[in-house]
C-alpha cells in the first residue's frame, strides 16, 4: 500500500517564557493508505501536538514530514492552508459546528472550500442524519452533532481523517455508535483514519496501536483481527 504520512525524526519544542518544553522527541512514523491508526497516550504525552503537525496546524521545530511524497515541514502558510483544505478531515472532542447553520449548511460550508467535494446530502445520509438535516446543531443530541462533524469533515473528500478524542464528549453508547461510523467510513470508503485517545479499549479497533509517552513513540503494536465497535468495551 501506498504510504501517505512519513515522519522521520521529528521534534517540537514550545517555550514557556524561556524555559523549553519539548512536547515530541524524534517521532518516526510510517502510514499506509487506508489504514486506521490508533495514537496511544496520557495527558501530555505528545500526541495532540503530533496530530496537530500531521494536520498541518503546526510545524516541527526539526524533523521530516512527508504526505504523499511531498515535504510539508517548509511548507509557506499558504501552502499549508491549501494541505488543510484538501487533504484532510478534522474531527474534535468538540463538534465546532456553526449554531446559526442547519446540519447541512454545516456540512455544505466544507464542500465549498475543496475542489472535488461529496454531495452533503449523501453523506448525511450515510451517517444517518437525513432526517435531521434542516435542524440546527441546539436541535440535536451531541451524538448527532458529532455525526455532524463526522459528515463536515468526510464531504471534503479528503485522503486523511484526523480524530482528535472523538468519542470523549459522549456516552458510552453514543461514543460506540460514533466508533461505529468511523470505522464503516475507514472500511468502506478507504479512508486513512488515525484517531488520539486515552482510551485503550479504542485500540483494539485499529489495525495498527502507536503508544506514545514523554514525546516519544514507546512501542507500536499490530492487530490481525481488529474489532468491530460494538466489541469495544470500556
Amino acid at each position: 500500500m501506498e504510504t501517505v504520512i512519513l515522519t522521520r525524526n521529528l521534534h517540537k519544542t514550545f517555550y514557556t517564557g524561556e524555559v523549553p518544553v519539548h512536547a515530541l522527541k524524534g517521532v518516526d512514523l510510517e502510514v499506509a493508505e487506508g489504514e486506521f491508526i490508533v495514537i496511544l497516550g496520557p495527558s501530555g504525552s505528545g500526541k495532540s501536538t503530533l496530530l496537530n503537525i500531521l494536520g498541518g496546524m503546526d510545524s516541527p521545530t526539526e524533523g521530516e514530514f512527508v504526505f504523499r511524497g511531498t515535504p510539508l515541514q517548509n511548507m509557506t502558510k499558504r501552502e499549508l492552508t491549501m494541505f488543510r483544505r484538501e487533504a484532510v478531515g478534522f474531527i474534535f472532542q468538540f463538534y465546532n459546528l456553526m449554531p446559526n447553520l442547519t446540519a447541512y449548511e454545516n456540512v455544505l460550508l466544507a464542500t465549498e472550500i475543496t475542489d472535488n467535494p461529496l454531495s452533503a446530502d449523501m453523506v448525511l445520509s450515510e451517517i444517518g442524519l437525513a432526517d435531521r438535516k434542516e435542524h440546527f446543531p441546539a436541535q440535536l443530541s451531541g451524538g448527532q452533532q458529532q455525526r455532524v462533524a463526522i459528515a463536515r469533515a468526510i464531504a471534503k473528500n479528503p485522503d486523511v481523517l484526523l480524530c482528535d478524542e472523538p468519542t470523549g464528549a459522549l456516552d458510552y453508547e453514543t461514543g460506540k455508535q460514533v466508533l461505529n461510523y468511523l470505522q464503516n467510513i475507514n472500511r468502506e470508503m478507504n479512508k486513512t483514519l488515525i484517531v488520539i485517545t486515552h482510551n485503550a479499549a479504542i485500540g483494539g479497533m485499529a489495525d495498527r496501536v502507536v503508544y506514545i509517552r514523554d514525546g516519544r513513540i514507546d512501542k507500536v503494536e499490530k492487530n490481525e483481527n481488529p474489532v468491530t465497535a460494538d466489541e469495544v468495551s470500556w
